[in-house]
């Protein structure tokens, strides 16, 4: 009797043991900007188990671009911190204020050494099923199977990559975008450091590190990120800029949207 209660108590220990040894790590940031109304969000959830790490982005974009507002969710799983090769996505919204919201659940299937087989199903929001019992039999219009370069990220998810990045102007990130709802990749993009700037953030003067993103057909990006690897601030177009801010002042902005007809 006494050797069962002891095996029982080992295999009570291992269980918790196992149960305790994944670590998830989970931090929001949240950014604002005096040029538009709302906000962007990114969520970063780290999960180590043993050896293998995967990241978790959840990123929230409301916010008006001019006279477009961008409103929308989207979540990628990644098989790594570097977050270069997402296996998962989703996403629900709205890049562009002439679309009709959609929703779209992406899976990788395979891969090789130059690209992902990506399986990708949705419908427009208002007429996509949620219904678990119904799903079979209203399948989603959209549902193609597409190949996609190696190294191809969501435009937002930069905003979790850059701070990673080495402050060294020897290197270049190089990788391809991905947009979400016309499944267009922009191949050839790159992102270069370029050294420590002197910016004006929030009434104080800061050193920070500073990179460009650069790529066919599009506007330089600047992004500027703390000792801390924290991005701070970042600069799309050449007139929008976002701060790093707080959850209630970006609340407080979302409210103030206005769109108009």
């Amino acid at each position: 009797m006494m050797l069962k209660k002891i095996a029982l108590l080992v295999g009570i220990v291992s269980l918790t043991s196992s149960l305790f040894s994944q670590e998830i790590e989970e931090k929001t940031y949240w950014y604002t900007s005096n040029d538009s109304k709302g906000y962007i969000s990114i969520q970063k959830i780290n999960t180590k188990k043993e050896s293998l790490v995967s990241t978790t982005l959840k990123t929230t974009v409301h916010s008006l671009f001019d006279d477009d507002l961008l409103s929308f969710r989207l979540s990628t799983i990644n098989d790594s911190e570097k977050m270069v090769a997402p296996s998962k996505l989703i996403f629900e919204g709205t890049i562009d204020s002439n679309m009709k919201p959609v929703t779209l659940n992406s899976r990788r299937l395979k891969t090789n050494e130059e690209a992902s087989y990506w399986n990708f199903e949705g419908d427009f929001k208002a007429e996509a099923t949620t219904d678990p019992e119904l799903i079979p039999f209203f399948p989603s219009k959209h549902n193609s199977q597409i190949r996609i370069p190696n190294r191809t990220i969501p435009s937002f998810n930069l905003w979790a990559i850059i701070p990673n990045l080495p402050f060294d102007r020897n290197g270049t990130f190089k990788f391809n975008t991905l947009d979400e709802t016309k499944l267009y990749v922009h191949k050839n993009q790159t992102i270069n450091y370029l050294g420590k700037h002197k910016t004006y953030i929030n009434g104080e003067t800061e050193e920070l590190h500073k990179f460009v993103h650069q790529g066919k057909g599009m506007l330089p990006a600047y992004y500027w990120v703390n000792e801390n690897k924290e991005l701070v601030q970042v600069m799309l177009d050449n007139k929008f800029t976002f701060k790093l801010s707080t959850k209630e002042a970006a609340l407080r902005s979302a409210a103030l949207l206005t769109i108009k007809d």
